[in-house]
């Protein structure tokens, strides 16, 4: 058995070795290579299975941090300690554990939530990057905290797959909206924080198309939370904990037991500047190019308004599970527009050094312990 003090560093290798591989072997591709790509889907599926296998069937230890917790409640619904409130916020995930406890062991109940963390994950990469699975999915699985939502925060990192699925269906006829719907209702229902998301997408979707601009709009938007976090934060905060994105939210804001966890709280400016990335991307591609697409924009403007909601709660403990309601679309954001839309001659290149930075941050954040 693979000790659990090892799990991490075998992932995070794992992914080096295949992105430098892809690196190595993909040099000097134009857009049309690119976007006429050949369907590798068999590889990035057969890379998920393995995955899901792989942390689906962890040990349970403290090294996987809530892992623990997730794990004694489990127990003692399968020896009736504990009955789950069926009026509880969360219903679904929670009917769900209920259930499961009776049929199955903890550890099938943890592969069939890591099937559909990274199943969810490869699902809104085919139906995205149609001819670029194998690319987007390997930016996903480096992105930082990808690995952490997967062995950690599952219920979140679990409604967060499924809201990306919603994303590549929302912009479509009438059935795949139906669907979309369906999709948003389990994330909100596992997890409700994903009202934030879902009420940004639809933003997004159906309100800011109307406004020539939209993206000036929303990067506007998110450079005035920057500058009401710095004068009225504290309001802001308080403002917000009450309103129910996150069961702890509360807690998490208007209490500073959690500050010895971190190294450093206050206004993050690191934690805004790896932020600022995908917007910056965005701008260059949209408004200073002039190259977009109704998905793209709905992507881009969804990310803006999620991540200026964190920006305003940045001072907070655990401001990093808030940031984590638009991070994990950042890896979308990322290869989207490298995959789909004609921006650089030589696009193959650029999308090679944006793999290397997308996975060179999550190693060096390994690295340096966070």
């Amino acid at each position: 058995m693979i000790p659990a003090s090892l799990y991490q560093t075998i992932y995070i290798n794992l992914l080096f070795i295949l992105t430098i591989l892809y690196v190595l072997s993909h040099q000097n591709l134009s857009f049309q290579a690119l976007y006429r790509g050949r369907d590798n889907y068999k590889a990035a599926l057969t890379l998920s299975i393995f995955l899901i296998l792989f942390l689906g069937l962890r040990p349970v230890s403290y090294h996987f941090g809530d892992t623990v917790n997730y794990a004694r409640t489990y127990t003692n619904l399968q020896y009736g300690i504990v009955r789950i409130d069926s009026d509880a916020s969360d219903w679904l995930f929670h009917w769900f554990m209920d259930n499961a406890s009776k049929i199955m062991s903890v550890n099938t109940f943890f592969l069939i939530i890591e099937l559909g963390y990274i199943g969810c994950t490869l699902w809104a990469c085919k139906r995205l990057m149609r001819n670029n699975v194998w690319v987007a999915l390997l930016m996903n699985l480096a992105a930082f905290s990808y690995y952490s939502y997967g062995i950690n925060g599952i219920r979140n990192g679990l409604a967060c797959s499924i809201m990306l699925v919603a994303f590549s269906y929302i912009l479509g006829p009438n059935r795949e909206k139906i669907i979309a719907a369906i999709l948003c209702f389990c994330a909100y229902n596992i997890h409700h924080s994903m009202a934030l998301p879902i009420l940004m997408m639809v933003i997004s979707a159906f309100v800011l198309p109307k406004f020539k601009n939209s993206l000036k709009l929303t990067i506007a938007f998110w450079i005035l939370s920057i500058f009401l976090s710095l004068t009225v934060g504290d309001w802001l905060e308080t403002f917000f904990a009450g309103l129910g994105f996150d069961d702890r939210l509360n807690s998490y804001i208007t209490s500073d037991e959690y500050d010895e966890q971190f190294s450093s709280t206050g206004f993050r400016w690191d934690f805004l500047l790896y932020s600022v990335m995908p917007i910056v991307l965005g701008w260059y591609v949209v408004i200073k190019k002039r190259v977009s697409n109704k998905t793209y924009l709905m992507l881009l403007n969804t990310y803006i308004l999620c991540n200026a909601f964190w920006v305003m709660l940045i001072r907070s403990s655990f401001s990093n599970r808030f940031a984590y309601l638009s991070w994990f679309i950042y890896p979308i954001l990322l290869a989207y527009p490298l995959l789909k839309l004609p921006i650089w001659r030589d696009q193959g290149n650029k999308l090679n050094w944006i793999m290397l930075a997308n996975l060179g941050f999550t190693y060096f954040m390994w690295i340096i312990g966070k």
